[in-house]
């Protein structure tokens, strides 16, 4: 009988410790209580964003159901606007547009999903990890090519390889014919 008191006990201290460690981890990484006023070197209160302020980062998580409510509000382009694709430049959107080329580099495993025969024109790229996705998906790279689709997701103007949108998920692309 003593053995399992003691047993019961010990669960009871571990659960404790564990509980307590889970507090004050969620408390470190989580501040509620707003950050004391800091003094800055010419005794005055330190200016928000200055770099006496404390950094932090909320993370937020959106549920997979919010995600087609935030694409219909992002802004509709046309693949053939590409001053208006690079005004958007760092900012998420809908693109749409005919594929003009799918070309795959075999070295990286990347597919790159052209709208338009020039550098200029806006191209999706699909890396290695997010290959493996469409594949599981039964959706090959290749076969948006000649079609007319739509993707969404955050513009970026590489300096090197002009426009592009990063598409690390089949859902970011929608065949349209």
């Amino acid at each position: 009988m003593k053995r399992s008191s003691l047993t019961v006990a010990i669960i009871v201290v571990l659960a404790f410790a564990a509980g307590l460690s889970s507090d004050v981890l969620y408390r470190r990484w989580n501040p509620s209580s707003p950050q004391p006023e800091q003094v800055g070197t010419d005794g005055g209160i330190a200016a928000p964003g200055s770099a006496l302020e404390p950094k932090s980062h909320r993370v937020t998580y959106m549920p997979l159901g919010m995600a087609a409510q935030v694409s219909a509000e992002m802004p509709l382009l046309l693949a053939r606007d590409v001053e208006k694709i690079r005004s958007l430049t760092g900012s998420p959107a809908r693109v749409r547009g005919r594929v003009f080329r799918v070309g795959h580099s075999a070295k990286s495993n990347t597919y790159f999903l052209n709208f338009g025969p020039s550098r200029e024109a806006l191209t999706a790229v699909i890396f290695a990890s997010a290959a493996e996705l469409f594949e599981r998906n039964k959706t090959t790279p290749k076969s948006f090519e000649g079609r007319e689709v739509e993707v969404h997701g955050q513009i970026k103007d590489h300096p090197q390889y002009g426009l592009e949108i990063v598409l690390e998920n089949p859902a970011q692309i929608k065949v349209l014919n």
